[in-house]
């Protein structure tokens, strides 16, 4: 997932979880974490277990 060059903090959507749970909306697919601004990549994982990679967008 790519985000903000500024941002620290963030929610997206795990997609593998939007599949799953298509019923009960992207609510129950979404995750939130922090990416310190001195920090280009990370990972969060979601409440199933998914590890999602979260990159600064610097295109």
């Amino acid at each position: 997932m790519w985000i903000s060059p500024r941002a620290v903090s963030f929610t997206i959507v795990c997609n593998a979880c939007a599949q799953e749970v298509a019923s009960d909306g992207y609510g129950a697919a979404t995750v939130h974490g922090f990416l310190p601004l001195d920090t280009q990549r990370g990972s969060v994982e979601c409440s199933r277990g998914h590890h999602l990679r979260v990159e600064r967008d610097g295109r």
